[in-house]
């Protein structure tokens, strides 16, 4: 899923799309932090804005 995820993100960038969010999935351990996730995303893009879409409260 990570995977993933990345190389959608590096496959919208050359596209030119303008943003990529994440949310916050608790109860899938992968996807519990997405800062890990979106560091990737950003290393492997150039232009294409990352952020978290839904940081749900604990």
């Amino acid at each position: 899923m990570l995977k993933q995820s990345v190389e959608l993100a590096v496959g919208a960038d050359e596209l030119g799309v303008n943003g990529a969010y994440v949310r916050v999935h608790h109860f899938a351990r992968q996807a519990a932090s997405p800062v890990p996730l979106l560091s990737a995303m950003a290393a492997r893009t150039r232009r294409i804005e990352v952020g978290t879409g839904v940081i749900d409260l604990r």
